[in-house]
């Protein structure tokens, strides 16, 4: 499942655990992780950046106000649901003032707790810098997974895509044909993603011609070779056949001049941390831009793979 929604479950009993695991058991893009009340295991479970937190507010071993506290030290973005028996105004007020969201009352009901996650996530989802053009995550989010897999200690990998020849597409066809071209792109990255990778996958557009995969390393280059594949295929479908007939388009060039460009192709470039054991995201993307701008210089769609061995 590409885009996966990570949700810290905060319960020294297991009730709301078992609850929303059985309640979400069909909803494959939630992964909920569940953690303690101790400050060491909370701190722990938030590096993992979820989406959002839910607490059992019953039978805590650490004190509600203490936990709403260390939790909004590690995050002042997530949206905190605080489920609880606990009726008092006052008791609720100073939550609130400490940073929840949101509060469920016990005894919980089911379509109330699932729906509220639910619509929640949703907006989430709407307000978090995504792309109006494809619906894909944008920099906030790319960032934040990156982040997840630097933390995760497991072997990962970044696809870095981009359309080659895509301006003078635009300026031939137009900014509309040029959107549908970048649409075009994100539903073969989707498609390819879905048939080719596993569950927590993620797919985000930087912005423009430029998107992003961080995947499975094992399935990394598949998905790659399958992306060029569907986009070579899909993407003569946009040109008249004129052009198609030509293999290129000719317009006019800085100067006014007229000057030939060949069609739209797709460039893929992939670097991992089975080769570097990156640090920060500053460093992936460091090694993301420089291996792409290699993979630029070959003429034609095109898979690159970074194996430079360096950081430790």
């Amino acid at each position: 499942m590409i885009n996966t929604k990570y949700v810290v479950i905060v319960d020294d009993t297991d009730e709301v655990w078992n609850f929303a695991v059985k309640k979400f058991q069909k909803e494959s893009e939630y992964q909920f992780i569940q953690t303690d009340s101790s400050t060491k295991s909370v701190k722990e479970a938030m590096q993992n950046i979820p989406d959002l937190v839910i607490i059992n507010g019953d039978e805590l071993k650490n004190n509600e106000l203490t936990l709403m506290e260390n939790i909004r030290k590690n995050t002042s973005i997530t949206p905190i649901i605080l489920v609880s028996s606990k009726a008092e105004k006052e008791h609720r007020v100073a939550l609130l003032k400490r940073g929840m969201d949101f509060y469920i009352k016990k005894p919980l009901n089911e379509d109330y707790f699932y729906y509220t996650i639910r619509n929640i996530s949703r907006l989430i989802s709407s307000n978090r810098c995504i792309s109006g053009l494809t619906g894909l995550p944008g920099n906030v989010q790319i960032a934040n997974e990156l982040q997840r897999r630097i933390m995760s200690k497991k072997t990962y990998a970044i696809l870095y895509v981009d359309l080659d020849n895509f301006k003078p597409y635009n300026d031939k066809y137009g900014f509309m044909n040029g959107d549908e071209v970048i649409k075009f792109t994100s539903e073969v990255m989707g498609k390819a993603i879905s048939e080719k990778g596993i569950r927590g996958d993620f797919l985000g557009h930087i912005g423009g011609d430029d998107f992003v995969a961080i995947v499975d390393y094992e399935n990394a280059k598949k998905i790659g070779k399958y992306i060029i594949k569907l986009f070579d295929e899909g993407i003569r479908s946009f040109y008249n056949e004129e052009d198609l007939e030509k293999g290129w388009i000719r317009i006019e060039n800085r100067k006014g001049r007229l000057e030939k460009y060949p069609l739209i192709t797709i460039t893929v470039a992939m670097i991992s941390n089975k080769y570097k054991k990156y640090k920060t995201t500053l460093e992936i993307g460091e090694d993301g831009a420089a291996v792409k701008k290699k993979a630029k210089m070959i003429i034609g769609s095109t898979f690159l793979e970074d194996r430079r061995r360096g950081r430790t």
